[in-house]
């Protein structure tokens, strides 16, 4: 298979667990894999349950408009924050472990099972299996990645998955003008057609969404915070989702406050040393 799924991946004497076997979590996976997933070396066996344990947010799930740049800024948080990005990796996760194709997997990728059942099935029979496996798998994987903890998750509903409480849920938009801009720019195609692109990317995840979760992926009530990528721009929208994690950092992690308390009866006031937008994690 050509992905990056090789360069990563370490021997071990595991065995996979049998196709049929349908429990939940990390078990269901190769030592290799996990290893893969959350960048363990050879001396590391356990899986990091306590990671950030009193921290207020265990992991940051993005759901994003397509060509709204929520992935590129997933990316910086997880830099920022020391953090593992899970995006394209699922994908390649889930490829290795049906022994398919990226590409492959990427044909079910955020598709609502409605519609491979109404569309597909009557057509080829066979494209029921692969879905309800790519479905599975993403369950399992999700999981054991929000357990796991200290993980930036992008689409695929993980904020509609893992539990709220612990869990900085994100919806990043911007205007559709915008969105085609980036998406013919990456795709090499003219304004008109990434703006279709666009419409239909958002309605196949918003689908997918509802079909799987019965929430609705555009509702910004069911987000922890809402930004605009096109107007904040994707630094300063990534700025603030790393410092609504590092704020809910307990003062025992030894990072400084960025904010002195003060009294009921005074405005809030900068502490000595006030970080900057332009500061690194």
């Amino acid at each position: 298979m050509n992905s990056s799924w090789e360069p990563f991946s370490i021997s071990t004497s595991q065995t996979p667990t049998p196709a049929g076997d349908r429990g939940w979590g990390l078990g269901e996976w190769p030592r290799s894999m996990v290893r893969w997933l959350f960048g363990w070396g050879d001396d590391e066996r356990e899986l990091p349950l306590s990671a950030g344990g009193s921290a207020r947010f265990q992991n940051v799930c993005v759901s994003r408009e397509a060509g709204a740049g929520g992935g590129a800024i997933a990316r910086i948080v997880g830099r920022r924050l020391g953090w593992k990005v899970f995006d394209h990796e699922l994908l390649e996760a889930i490829a290795h472990r049906m022994q398919t194709t990226v590409e492959e997997v990427q044909t079910y990728d955020e598709l609502a099972p409605s519609v491979i059942q109404d569309w597909l099935l009557p057509l080829r029979e066979e494209h029921y299996a692969p879905q309800e496996a790519y479905l599975d798998h993403l369950a399992k994987l999700l999981e054991a990645i929000g357990r796991a903890g200290q993980s930036v998750l992008v689409g695929r509903g993980a904020g509609f998955l893992l539990p709220r409480e612990s869990t900085l849920s994100v919806r990043i938009v911007a205007p559709l003008k915008a969105r085609a801009f980036r998406l013919g720019e990456r795709m090499g195609v003219s304004p008109r057609t990434a703006r279709r692109a666009a419409k239909d990317l958002d309605a196949r995840r918003l689908a997918f969404d509802r079909t799987m979760h019965r929430l609705n992926g555009a509702d910004p009530h069911n987000y922890d915070v809402v930004l605009d990528s096109h107007s904040l721009g994707l630094e300063i929208a990534a700025e603030v989702l790393v410092r609504a994690v590092e704020a809910g950092r307990p003062p025992s992690s030894g990072l400084p406050a960025t904010w002195t308390v003060p009294p009921l009866d005074q405005p809030p006031r900068p502490s000595s040393e006030p970080d900057s937008l332009d500061r690194t994690a």
